[in-house]
């Protein structure tokens, strides 16, 4: 039991001055400003200073926007889940028409996803088998890329004027299209490091000083296809290790710091959909009888051009012939 406790404890100081290498790399060559963010974003002062600094009114925006043509099922009403968001940091039931979700569906069965996010992996959903053996690995995830680009369902969807009234009220300054991720789930047996570059660990984001998340389930999700699970009211308030090592933390820490009756396990049909703060604690379940589809749309107050889905076509690649 102390080996294997050891074990643990030098695979998760390894892994994160991996990652904490990894950013520093990523931020200074590719957006510094960005990297600055994530440094300061952890501490809650920072992030009040920054949003009063970025304030402005939303008044003449949200006249403008004609909140009845939205592509929503449901009369959402954008008081209700502002102020959910800054209660609870979550609303629940954003949902889609079942029109938008039959036509992302068939975006999905007609264009390639990109097993593990890399732009070799490249296959149609139904190839999943043959692809994985072709590339010699298990695929946990598979994404989309360029979903703006080539779904006019998806571009319509971060462009509803309902999803963007909430945003507005939410980050209170004009809303940002950060990007969009729409990609697969698998089951299979992660180890703990694949686990968190999954995001199936419970951690927190950090895009930009204020943003905002919504989600929306694409296949059906039950408990044992990979439901999200959130955390309400952990964007308020964190611990010190919370703050540091905020990718570190286990299910048992997590839950016994907030409560186990802060803990959401988010089930629901396909279209049915949700807003997140995602400066809450959250992780998606490792789905173990069927694969899940999700799509994220997201807004911030800047965009660091970090978060999109965006890839040029000259770098995917097929792993088998249509």
């Amino acid at each position: 039991m102390y080996i294997s406790f050891l074990n643990s404890y030098i695979e998760n100081i390894v892994a994160t001055l991996y990652d904490t290498c990894y950013e520093n790399y990523k931020g200074l060559t590719k957006n510094p400003r960005w990297l600055l963010m994530r440094k300061l974003g952890r501490f809650k002062i920072a992030r009040i200073l920054i949003s009063r600094l970025t304030k402005r009114s939303i008044k003449t925006y949200l006249t403008s926007i004609n909140i009845n043509n939205s592509c929503l099922a449901e009369n959402v009403n954008v008081d209700e889940v502002v102020q959910n968001l800054h209660s609870q940091g979550l609303h629940l039931s954003i949902n889609l028409t079942e029109s938008v979700v039959e036509e992302i569906i068939r975006f999905a069965k007609a264009n390639a996803c990109y097993g593990n996010r890399k732009a070799e992996f490249g296959f149609y959903y139904k190839q999943k088998e043959a692809a994985q053996i072709k590339a010699g690995q298990q695929f946990t995830i598979a994404d989309y890329f360029n979903t703006e680009i080539q779904c006019s369902a998806i571009k319509k969807l971060q462009n509803d004027p309902k999803l963007l009234a909430i945003a507005a009220k939410y980050l209170n300054t004009y809303p940002v299209h950060q990007g969009n991720r729409m990609w697969w789930s698998f089951p299979g047996n992660l180890s703990y490091r694949e686990q968190i570059k999954s995001a199936q660990c419970f951690h927190y984001d950090l895009d930009d000083y204020k943003f905002l998340k919504f989600f929306f389930y694409l296949t059906d999700v039950d408990a044992h296809s990979g439901p999200h699970i959130c955390i309400q009211n952990s964007h308020k308030r964190k611990k010190l290790s919370h703050i540091l090592l905020r990718k570190r933390e286990t299910d048992r820490d997590i839950t016994n710091y907030y409560g186990q009756e802060s803990l959401v396990k988010i089930c629901g049909k396909a279209g049915f959909g949700f807003a997140e703060d995602p400066l809450c604690f959250h992780k998606g379940i490792p789905p173990t009888h069927q694969d899940r589809l999700i799509l994220q749309i997201e807004f911030a107050t800047t965009d660091y051009q970090m978060q999109h889905d965006i890839r040029p076509t000259s770098q995917l690649k097929l792993l088998i012939a249509q």
